[in-house]
Parts: C-alpha cells; sequence; structure tokens
C-alpha cells in the first residue's frame, strides 16, 4: 500500500498542518467507523458533518485528519483546507499523476461492476481496481489514493448521477482507455433524459487530460458525442455485435459473436473475437445475459488493447464467478433462485428478465419485483414499460414489493398476464412464504435500497459454475 510525506500533502493540497505528524500517511478514510490504522480521516462535509466525528476517527487509529475547521480540543495532527472535498481530490489526481501504469476508466449506465471485474481479473494479479461500489465523487479519489506505484494496471469505475460530476472526475482520473458499457435511462432526478446522459458519460473522455483511446458498443453512436469523437479520428474502436463476414476490418472496429453450444454437461457459451491485424480468439465464457455478454466482450477487447494474450485471457476469465447479488444462481430443495438485485434501471431490469424467462421457459416461474429508484417524473411510466416487455407464460406468477414495483402491473397485464397471475404486496415479510414455497424458478430483481436478497431461504446455496469448452 502507498505511504504519504506529510509535507507532500499540505504541498498538494494547499493546506498547513496544526502539529505535523511524524509518520507518513499510511492512507485515507472518509468513515470514522472503519479505517485503517494510521490512515489520514478526510472531514467530508455532506449529509453528515465529518468534523463531528474527527474524535471518532482517533479512537479508531487515524494518525491525523483533513479538515477545513480546527478541531482544536482533539489531539489530533490536522492538515487546515478551504475545502476538504477538493483538498482530498487534488491529492488523489498528483498520486494519480505518479502512476506509470495504464489507467482504465470504465462507465455507462449499467454493467460498470462486471466489466471491471472481469477486465481486472483479465489484467492478473498486479492491477488495482475499484473496489465494492466506490465510484462516485469520494470513491475514485479514494480508489486513486490507493494505487501502489508498482502497480501495472488500474481498472476504475465511475458513476455519476447529476450533471457536471463526470467532468471532475475525468479530471482527476485522466484514464489512459475509457469504456462505456452503455447509454441507457437511470438517474433521471438528476441526468433528466438520455441525450443528457450520453452527454455527461463521454465528459470521461472529451474533458480527461490525456486524451484517452475509447471503446464504445456500436449503438453508443447514436449519440452526438460519439459520433463526433469518432468524426474527428480520435483514438477509439467501436465493438460490433455479429459476424465479421463481408464487413471491413480497421483499427477502429472490431466483431464479436456469442453462441451457444449444449454438451453432456449443459449449456455452454463460447465467444469469436475479430480484431484489426489479430488472430481471432475464441474462448468459452460464462453463461449469462446478452447484457452480461456484451460487458464480458468489451473486458476481453480492453484486454487485448492493454496486450494481454489469447492465452492468458483463457485461463484467467474461467475464474470469474458474479458478485452474490449481481446474477448470481442459487440452487436448494429443487428450487432455483436468480438473484440480480444490486441494482436496477429499465435497461438491467429487461436484461434480467429476458434472460431468464428465455433459460426457465416452459418452467413454473415466480417474478418478485422491488421498485426502481431515481426515475423522477417518468418513474410510473418506465415501469408499465418493464412489464409490457416482459414475455409471460401461463404458470408464471408476479410479486410487486411497494408502491413503484406496483406500476409494474399494468405493463404486465397488456402483455397477456391475468390478474390471478399478479400479487402486489407492502413488505418482504409479505413475500416471505410465497418465495420459499414456490416450486420452480425465483427471480429476485430490484433496486438496491428494497434488499430483495433477504427473501433468498437459507437453504439454498450458490451455483458452481465452471467453464466448459
Amino acid at each position: 500500500m502507498p505511504f504519504f510525506i506529510p509535507e507532500q500533502l499540505s504541498s498538494w493540497s494547499g493546506g498547513k498542518w496544526h502539529d505535523l505528524p511524524k509518520d507518513p500517511v499510511r492512507g485515507f478514510s472518509i468513515d470514522a467507523r472503519n479505517l485503517e490504522e494510521g490512515e489520514m480521516f478526510v472531514a467530508i462535509e455532506a449529509e453528515r458533518d465529518g468534523h463531528d466525528y474527527v474524535e471518532q476517527a482517533l479512537e479508531n487509529g487515524a494518525s491525523s485528519a483533513l479538515v477545513n475547521r480546527l478541531q482544536l480540543h482533539i489531539p489530533i495532527p490536522q492538515l487546515l483546507v478551504e475545502n476538504t472535498l477538493k483538498a482530498f481530490q487534488e491529492i488523489a489526481l498528483t498520486h494519480r499523476n505518479d502512476f506509470q501504469g495504464l489507467i482504465t476508466g470504465i462507465t455507462g449506465s449499467c454493467g460498470k461492476t462486471t466489466t471491471k471485474e472481469v477486465l481486472s481479473l483479465l489484467l492478473g494479479r498486479n492491477c488495482h481496481r475499484t473496489e465494492g461500489n466506490f465510484n462516485n465523487y469520494l470513491g475514485v479519489p479514494l480508489t486513486l489514493s490507493k494505487l501502489d506505484l508498482s502497480n501495472d494496471y488500474g481498472v476504475i469505475e465511475v458513476g455519476i448521477n447529476k450533471i457536471g460530476e463526470m467532468s471532475e472526475l475525468a479530471r482527476i482520473l485522466s484514464p489512459n482507455l475509457v469504456l462505456i458499457t452503455m447509454i441507457g435511462i437511470s438517474h433521471l432526478e438528476g441526468l433528466v433524459n438520455l441525450e443528457t446522459i450520453a452527454s455527461e458519460k463521454a465528459k470521461i473522455f472529451e474533458d480527461s487530460f490525456v486524451e484517452p483511446k475509447v471503446i464504445f458498443h456500436h449503438e453508443c453512436l447514436q449519440y452526438e458525442p460519439f459520433r463526433l469523437w469518432r468524426q474527428k479520428g480520435n483514438p477509439h474502436v467501436t465493438l460490433i455485435e455479429g459476424d465479421v463476414d463481408n464487413q471491413r476490418l480497421s483499427c477502429s472496429t472490431a466483431f464479436y459473436e456469442i453462441w451457444t453450444e449444449t454438451n453432456t454437461i449443459g449449456d455452454s457459451c463460447m465467444l469469436r473475437l475479430w480484431r484489426h491485424e489479430s488472430p481471432v480468439l475464441v474462448t468459452p465464457i460464462p453463461a449469462g445475459s446478452r447484457g452480461m455478454h456484451k460487458n464480458i466482450a468489451l473486458s476481453i477487447l480492453a484486454a487485448c488493447e492493454q496486450g494481454i494474450s489469447h492465452q492468458r485471457i483463457s485461463e484467467r476469465l474461467p475464474q470469474y464467478r458474479p458478485s452474490t447479488l449481481r446474477a448470481a444462481s442459487f440452487l436448494g430443495r429443487g428450487r432455483t433462485y436468480f438473484v440480480d438485485c444490486y441494482n436496477a434501471n429499465p435497461s438491467s431490469m429487461k436484461d434480467s428478465i429476458e434472460f431468464f424467462s428465455t433459460k426457465f421457459q416452459g418452467t413454473p416461474k415466480l417474478y418478485v419485483f422491488g421498485g426502481m429508484e431515481e426515475l423522477g417524473e417518468q418513474g410510473m411510466s418506465l415501469h408499465e414499460e418493464v412489464g409490457a416487455t416482459t414475455k409471460v407464460e401461463p404458470a408464471d406468477l408476479f410479486v410487486m414489493i411497494g408502491e413503484k414495483a406496483s406500476w409494474i402491473a399494468p405493463g404486465l397485464l397488456s402483455s397477456g398476464a391475468v390478474p390471478e397471475q399478479l400479487m402486489i404486496l407492502k413488505d418482504l415479510d409479505s413475500a416471505r412464504s410465497l418465495v420459499e414455497d414456490f416450486h420452480g424458478a425465483v427471480l429476485l430483481k430490484g433496486s438496491r435500497s428494497h434488499g430483495l436478497e433477504e427473501l433468498l431461504p437459507s437453504w439454498a446455496v450458490e451455483e458452481e459454475k465452471g467453464l466448459e469448452c
């Protein structure tokens, strides 16, 4: 882990020490409850004022604090700055500029974490990546501050929910390579509409201090910032789904196709990737939704761009496992539970539903939905649209928990469901026995705040999957 000389921190932040620490700072934390011995506590003024927790940070092992108001009654070295957030971002920026490895920035409306996890796995052990979902205006500088200068790679996830955030994060991150997973409806309360979402996401490459190479799916070209980046001849690769036959490969295009083979073990998915002046790559990939496969294809292409061999990719990819709340399968007592409730927006809801309904076609299915958050005035119509695009079979049941999830019901009815197939419940407890007693396949899908994973029965165990050629 990196360490920081106190005199450097005052120079980088423009601050002044009140009682200089005797030892180097061993990292940074914004949570006074959860920090490592020797870290600096960064007192951020947000919904809660971090200055109120400096004493708690000291008790938990903090070596110093970054503050914009001195807490003279607390015996801890304090670096006084005008604005703790901006000062911390400047510290992260300066540390990032000392890093000589390759930085990949990943953004998009969904699929960021899967892409980050797969790419960092493919890049190998000497890769630093975003932990959990530390991908916002605080998470990005925290992640950068943990970069070890001996690392070869950094894979940084970047999320935004309001206009203007990406420009500052792009300045701090200055990625060498940018991956855009997709442009879809999300965070409309702060990002207004699809065009604004595309414009703000594009700032990760437009406002970077360096000119990065940008890799994005062909669908992104319907938005002006991506068309202009291509038209100006800026570094980019457009990833296109489909066979390369009768298509022209160039240094700015790549093609991939995915197909399913059935063997004695079950279904196995394969990916073929064509790149300009490169051997064709063919490798097994995990079974999953179309959206997940698009993220994997993007990750593989990014690994190739950074010099990872086909052999290494084929060796490392089988190690990938989705996290517990992201498209993970559980088995128990003859039932299958598909848990995909880390987060939800219209694109991810439709993707999960399509995969689940296709995989378990002809099997009794129980769909348990929570609502989608931060959709603003369009929330009701967007929930209804999710229901309207769902394929309904006679043995299917649909449970909607909470008011927002109930907005899916009219769409389900328009898609062929009958009232007897629908249940609208107030809370998780009302659905628990229904989930436990259902014989068939169960999908748990909704925004993180609804905690649908709590409905997973205690007897269910995660399905172990390997990749078979």
